[in-house]
């Protein structure tokens, strides 16, 4: 029978392996960021006649909100970041950690920009896809981003599904089959599971942190 101290000491040890991935925080705030960006893209018009008819005017002032409020976000995320080193000190990342985050955070964006680009050059030849291709891709995603954290980190599955069940449900034609939704629902898709994501992270590496009593090493 493996003893308790050891397997909180490897569970400890883990988890200051993925020290950086599971400064949740951050990425919820990122989220909010993101929801931000969902309530302009209600009044943000998604097509050239509709930006046309909006004139200008609203334009600008929609840039202008979305100037201001991700400026706050940035400045949000340079706090929380300050808060992680006062609280757990500061963690220099591995070359091969760097290389994973790299590859990771492109495949993020790639899962997001490639469909968009697909679903807006459809819509320019008259034809919008009867499928929101964002969903999935973003979902795919996730599932592997857990992969990448372990299996311990199941709520990331969780998220992940219930984008396959959104993309289906686009499929199904329950949603607007059009530019602008698949744009919103893709937008606050991300923004909700950015939040919930990093809000688990978060309490998982504060609990597990706060528990251990012995000092644990990055993973190399």
């Amino acid at each position: 029978m493996v003893p308790a101290s050891f397997t909180d000491a490897r569970h400890a040890a883990h988890i200051a392996g993925r020290f950086r991935d599971l400064q949740g925080l951050r990425q919820a705030v990122a989220g909010v960021g993101l929801l931000m960006l969902f309530a302009s893209e209600l009044v943000l018009p998604m097509s050239r006649p509709d930006a046309r008819a909006a004139g200008v005017g609203v334009l600008l002032w929609v840039a202008g909100v979305l100037v201001v409020g991700f400026a706050v976000v940035i400045v949000a995320i340079r706090w929380v970041n300050a808060w992680y080193r006062r609280h757990y000190g500061q963690v220099d990342l591995t070359r091969r950690q760097k290389l994973l985050g790299s590859v990771i955070g492109g495949g993020g964006a790639l899962a997001f920009l490639v469909p968009f680009q697909i679903d807006a050059l459809a819509q320019n030849s008259g034809q919008v896809p009867p499928v929101n291709l964002i969903l999935f891709t973003m979902a795919l995603w996730i599932i592997g981003y857990w992969f990448y954290l372990g299996r311990p980190y199941w709520h990331y599955v969780l998220i992940g599904g219930i984008g396959f069940v959104l993309g289906i449900a686009s499929i199904a034609g329950i949603p607007p089959s059009t530019f602008a939704w698949h744009v919103r629902e893709a937008t606050l898709y991300v923004a909700l599971a950015s939040i919930a994501g990093g809000v688990v992270d978060h309490m998982i590496l504060t609990r597990t942190l706060h528990r251990s009593e012995s000092s644990v090493d990055l993973e190399p």
